[in-house]
């Protein structure tokens, strides 16, 4: 296992198939990130980051393959970032990945990877391939998914949809819900969130965690008040006819979104792990 960023430069091929390593890798803090990623170090840095290292292969007609490796500090953080924009389940590198149009993503303890080949070939493709198991290989270790991850019933779940966060803006950008942080989501309140189908109807299950059940009641409170028109049975049917439901458990919060009734609500809120 690699002790930091800076070794998977040495570590990692001089040539693969007749592409050529550059002679120096960029390297990247959360000071500096956003000259690399114009606009995208948000995401990054919302989930830890902490460093990143990116390097290039050539090959003779100085074609160009980018490799992008984040060490984002803990593998709950890693996951969430390779799960924020998944639509496929693939497991064939990491402990998860997608690739599409010369694109692979996947992630492995706390470092999340990214190798880009544009435009797609068949060769570059099999390059990308080979580089993708080169750097898995390096990490040794799997790490743990986010525990809250685990509390969402897995019937009727899609799990490319399951998303972790610990930053409110990214529950809006999954599926909206106020513009203001009414759930009061922070670094240290993590929250998953899963969209479900039975018989057509597709619904979502939110999942806070707080550090303790004070807080809990209190983001519970003011999500009934301003959503809920505080409703005490933590029940609203909205406008299009679905249904919008709150559950507060300890030092859990749940909510369902978009559910077809109160029976669905119901079900899954008696289904969730604690």
């Amino acid at each position: 296992m690699p002790k930091d960023i800076n070794e998977f430069f040495r570590i990692l091929p001089d040539t693969i198939a007749g592409w050529e390593k550059a002679d120096s890798p960029d390297l990247y803090t959360p000071k500096n990130l956003s000259t690399y990623i114009d606009g995208g170090a948000e995401l990054f840095l919302s989930y830890g980051f902490r460093n990143a290292l990116s390097l290039k292969y050539h090959d003779p007609a100085d074609n160009e393959i980018n490799v992008d490796i984040f060490d984002m500090g803990s593998a709950p953080d890693a996951f969430g970032v390779f799960a924020h924009s998944r639509e496929t389940i693939d497991n064939r590198f990491g402990q998860g990945c997608e690739y599409a149009a010369g694109l692979l993503t996947f992630w492995k303890d706390r470092y999340y990877v990214s190798i880009l080949a544009y435009p797609e070939t068949a060769e570059k493709r099999d390059v990308v391939f080979k580089l993708g198991r080169a750097i898995a290989g390096e990490i040794e270790s799997d790490g743990p998914l986010p525990p809250i991850i685990s509390l969402l019933p897995t019937e009727n779940l899609l799990p490319e949809t399951v998303r972790y966060f610990h930053h409110y803006i990214w529950l809006n950008s999954f599926y909206f819900v106020s513009n203001e942080n009414v759930l009061n989501i922070g670094n240290d309140t993590p929250a998953a969130l899963g969209k479900y189908q039975r018989n057509g109807a597709a619904f979502f299950l939110l999942l806070v965690r707080y550090p303790e059940a004070s807080r809990a009641e209190a983001a519970a409170g003011r999500f009934r008040r301003e959503l809920l028109d505080g409703a005490t049975d933590g029940m609203r049917e909205t406008k299009a006819g679905r249904w919008t439901g709150l559950q507060c458990r300890d030092d859990l919060v749940s909510i369902v979104f978009n559910a077809p009734d109160q029976t669905t609500v119901r079900a899954i809120f008696a289904k969730i792990k604690t």
